[in-house]
């Protein structure tokens, strides 16, 4: 199809804009255009949930710390911080695999700690780096008799595809993802269905600095825009594709010479 645009001009030489509509481009072009949109909307709203959380974070982290008990445990949002008593069980800590931090592998270190009232509760420890090979697993010293630990409350999200299933029967073992049920069947004992994340400077902690989210906001928007720019770039193609619009520019700026 095609469509003729005359130009106001009355000489009778005068350049045609003339739009012709491919069937493939423009059908390529009805389909790939919302869903370029739609991942620019995606990534701004997750940008806007991102800040949200993180916002929430640093609230949750300039209040004092409240003492974990079994009465509060499911009712404290995520990232509270908590106070804890008890001691670990250094006799089994799990290795959560392929955690980096600045840009070297390592593994963070998860560790039962016995509260004060006989409950289980998992702790990540923190970071330490991998050694140079597999079998070369870091050093965790124990940690000796009753301590109290400060920490952020997390809640356990299951992974589809990844569990506790540890290969190696001794200690400590390593895992692709904390999964509350395979701890439980590896410990035979039972753990508290939520985990804390150590403090800074808490006893038996290692590299903390945790963060409230995986990717900032900051790095949604760039992505919001990059699917914006592709639209855009779509668009502008899928117009210059179906016109002769660079052939009328010519004549045009002959004309007007």
């Amino acid at each position: 199809m095609e469509v003729h645009v005359n130009s106001v001009d009355k000489s009778a030489h005068q350049p045609r804009f003339v739009v012709t509509f491919n069937r493939n481009i423009t059908l390529f072009t009805l389909i790939a255009l919302p869903i370029l949109c739609s991942l620019g909307i995606w990534q701004w709203h997750r940008a806007a949930e991102k800040h949200e959380l993180e916002t929430r974070y640093a609230q949750l982290h300039a209040q004092p710390p409240v003492t974990l008990t079994m009465e509060n445990i499911s009712d404290l949002p995520d990232y509270q911080r908590v106070m804890v008593q008890g001691y670990f069980d250094n006799d089994h800590t799990w290795l959560l695999d392929n955690k980096q931090r600045h840009g070297k592998v390592g593994f963070e270190v998860i560790t039962p700690f016995v509260l004060t009232g006989g409950q289980r509760l998992l702790v990540n420890r923190g970071w330490l780096a991998a050694g140079d090979t597999r079998a070369q697993l870091p050093v965790i010293e124990d940690v000796p008799g009753q301590v109290t630990l400060f920490a952020e409350l997390v809640s356990v999200v299951k992974h589809p595809l990844l569990d506790a299933h540890s290969e190696r029967s001794d200690w400590p073992r390593i895992i692709m993802a904390i999964d509350v049920e395979d701890m439980n069947a590896q410990l035979q004992k039972d753990l508290l269905p939520r985990y804390v994340r150590l403090d800074e400077g808490s006893p038996g902690a290692f590299v903390t600095g945790w963060q409230a989210v995986n990717m900032t906001p900051e790095k949604h928007i760039g992505y919001a825009f990059q699917w914006f720019a592709m639209a855009f770039a779509l668009v502008i193609w899928f117009v210059f594709a179906n016109s002769n619009l660079v052939e009328y520019w010519r004549s045009r700026r002959q004309k007007n010479r």
